[in-house]
């Protein structure tokens, strides 16, 4: 073969070399994760998109006559925790057919549920459906603004990912006692619920109060103080007891009506609900303030718990989940640089 052949099969060997190396990365980041199914989950997206070079990807699982998405990135994020009926979408059909399905263009394909790809300008995408003990409980999507996308080379390589969580679905769930959905709701070291549990609660929390009831509720955010620092200083086994004893007290000083998920590594939501007057959630940061007070063990040495919290009340300060979250957010960083600053002062 002569020079010009090799230069022109050079950027295909390449680009392939490249994914494989994706994939091996891919693999050994999931061995890392062990037995969380849902941290597993949300690699797996995240990497997808890499491979792909996809804008969104997303694992949504088959709860009851529902697909709820369960692990997002990219575009996908903005749907995280969304729940669609079972006979309303191509996720569905493809559960219900046990087969790949590619949709070039979502304005031209029926099974598609246009208004939820409108919303992110979903432009194609193309769907693998997930396999366990004999049935189909979920698909992993991958999702792109541009019509006519995915071709049979992507096919192939989400083909080959899918596998990946299967193989993760099955020893997760054989040497661990729950169920599937509750290991791709929960975070596996805290227990509480997860980002994707968190969003559909919020989600749910704004359709029922904004139809029905009217009722007013919170959303919290809330950022652990130094965390990295008693990672750096004593491990993060001493970081993971510092976050599990977060879990514990953020238990004591909400409802078991209220929800409470770890969203991030070191950030918690909490939605709070049926609230008299957005008062209450001043009344419930104080209250974990008092909390927080007393100081955490670790090695020997007490260490102070502490963190900063943003909140928002619905309707009073937002009507919308993404205005919600902005808000609170917005908040919590307000906090967080008061804390700092008093703390360097």
């Amino acid at each position: 073969m002569d020079k010009a052949s090799w230069e022109a099969i050079g950027p295909t060997w390449q680009d392939r070399s490249t994914k494989l190396k994706q994939i091996i990365d891919m693999q050994t980041a999931i061995a890392k994760v062990g037995m969380d199914l849902s941290s597993v989950m949300h690699h797996i997206v995240e990497y997808c998109c890499e491979l792909l070079k996809c804008d969104g990807a997303a694992i949504e699982l088959r709860e009851d006559n529902h697909m709820v998405y369960r692990a997002t990135s990219g575009i996908a994020n903005a749907h995280s925790g969304l729940r669609l009926p079972l006979n309303e979408s191509l996720s569905g059909y493809s559960v219900k057919t046990g087969e790949l399905q590619l949709c070039n263009d979502v304005e031209q394909d029926p099974r598609v549920n246009l208004s939820a790809c409108q919303t992110q300008g979903i432009e194609s995408m193309l769907l693998i459906p997930l396999e366990h003990s004999g049935d189909f409980v979920g698909v992993l999507k991958v999702l792109s603004r541009k019509k006519h996308y995915f071709t049979l080379e992507h096919a192939a390589i989400l083909r080959l990912v899918s596998e990946q969580v299967a193989a993760s679905m099955y020893f997760c769930l054989r040497y661990l006692p729950d169920n599937l959905v509750y290991q791709a709701t929960h975070d596996s070291l805290t227990q509480l619920k997860n980002r994707s549990a968190f969003m559909e609660r919020l989600r749910r929390e704004v359709h029922v109060n904004g139809c029905r009831y009217q009722h007013r509720f919170g959303l919290m955010i809330i950022d652990m103080n130094g965390l990295k620092r008693v990672n750096d200083e004593f491990g993060h086994r001493a970081g993971d007891a510092m976050l599990g004893e977060m879990a514990r007290r953020l238990q004591n000083t909400f409802r078991p009506t209220d929800l409470i998920a770890r969203i991030g590594g070191d950030e918690f939501g909490v939605v709070v609900s049926n609230i008299q007057t957005s008062e209450a959630l001043t009344s419930a940061s104080q209250r974990l303030n008092a909390e927080l007070a007393a100081p955490h063990k670790c090695h020997g040495k007490e260490l102070s718990l502490s963190a900063s919290v943003g909140s928002a009340a619905y309707p009073d300060d937002a009507k919308h989940v993404e205005q919600l979250i902005e808000l609170a957010d917005q908040r919590m960083y307000q906090h967080k640089r008061a804390h700092y600053q008093q703390e360097f002062a």
